[in-house]
């Protein structure tokens, strides 16, 4: 457990970023992995994308939705220890250039080491802009996620400055603006609505202030007494059957003008089941509590490194074999094979890289009022 000095620890939110982890990484095995067995043939979302009947598939075929969940989180846990609360805008970037870049700049190292490249590229890279001339490859494939955050990140400090002069109402303004632009896009520019609403700030910032609202309702608004155990129930299945819905209706690969509002109705949908959760997790036995309390830990590592790791298992064929069915056996490859790897080398790279700049993070919030703590464990 590594504590920040803006904000009190709360191991539920580790749990919630485990979960997101492994959402994402079984979407990526899933499909990497089942296309192998299936068609012997690197994964192409035009002709690979699974529909299936069985809403728990279609979740984890839609499991990139988890990117989803990792940003509403960001915005929920960072107003956690800014609300109400002065916020030093440079300590601040250096906070979370501090978290973010070090295994960053790793990983852009070891990925230029593979191939010629130019030092305009390895620097593009790095940039939070995803520039179409960067470093490419497994190493890198998963910066795009982080440099779109760190977008969300410029912006936090006057998002929760302005929402503290206007409340609830200048997030939402903020939600309608982006809309209003991601739609000018797509209808005046020829924009593609799927791609500017899931690779950009411009989808994500409505996924960042959404956290920022959920945050100012649990603590604000006093929603940390009003929630109940038994909520967390329906609104997990509302996720299954909201990713079931999306993807009958096509899915990732559709690009048609609904997914404009996609971001919205995901963010949404997310910060349900974190606010429900926080209630739920709280008694969640140990034996499921604490693997996902530590991979919450290390989920950035994780997250960075499984891409890697998932294309190391295809390319020397270290699969499983037992079901006779393509994309269950890949699900048993992911779980069993590439997940304890990637999890071990996510320990690594956390022990190593990430805990000791993890240390050196100022703080960035004056404690002139007191800090909205979390409900804790009796």
């Amino acid at each position: 457990m590594t504590t920040s000095p803006n904000r009190t620890y709360v191991p539920e939110i580790d749990q919630l970023r485990g979960f997101a982890a492994s959402l994402v990484f079984l979407y990526h095995g899933f499909q990497i992995i089942g296309a192998r067995l299936a068609y012997g043939a690197t994964f192409d979302p035009a002709r690979h994308w699974v529909v299936a009947n069985n809403p728990m598939i279609s979740m984890i075929e839609e499991g990139h939705s988890g990117v989803g969940l990792f940003i509403v989180l960001s915005g929920f846990v960072l107003s956690l220890g800014a609300i109400d609360r002065k916020l030093n805008y440079r300590q601040f970037l250096i906070a979370r250039t501090v978290r973010i870049y070090p295994i960053l700049i790793v990983f852009c190292v070891t990925a230029a080491s593979l191939q010629p490249t130019s030092i305009t590229s390895f620097l593009a890279t790095l940039l939070p802009f995803n520039a179409l001339d960067g470093l490419h490859g497994n190493f890198v494939a998963m910066f795009w996620a982080v440099a779109v955050e760190f977008q969300c990140y410029l912006a936090f400090p006057f998002l929760i400055l302005f929402s503290r002069q206007n409340g609830i109402r200048f997030l939402l303004q903020v939600i309608v603006a982006a809309f209003a632009l991601r739609a000018i896009a797509v209808f005046a520019e020829g924009a593609n609505a799927r791609d500017i609403s899931y690779w950009t700030v411009i989808g994500r910032i409505d996924q960042f202030c959404i956290g920022l609202i959920a945050a100012r309702l649990y603590v604000i608004h006093d929603w940390r007494s009003k929630i109940k155990f038994f909520m967390f129930f329906p609104a997990a299945l509302i996720v299954v059957l909201v990713l079931w819905a999306f993807n009958h209706a096509g899915g990732w690969p559709s690009a048609s003008d609904w997914k404009l509002a996609w971001p919205d109705a995901e963010g949404v949908m997310w910060a349900l089941f974190l606010l429900c959760y926080l209630r739920t997790g709280q008694s969640l036995h140990r034996r499921i509590a604490g693997p996902l309390t530590r991979l919450g830990e290390v989920s950035y590592s994780f997250y960075i490194v499984h891409f890697v790791v998932l294309n190391l298992c295809v390319t020397h064929a270290v699969l499983i074999h037992i079901t006779g069915a393509p994309y269950y056996d890949a699900l048993l490859s992911t779980a069993l094979i590439a997940g304890p790897i990637a999890f071990g080398l996510a320990v690594l790279l956390y022990k190593t890289i990430e805990l000791p700049f993890l240390q050196l993070r100022p703080r960035y919030v004056e404690p002139h009022s007191p800090p909205m703590a979390m409900p804790r464990r009796s």
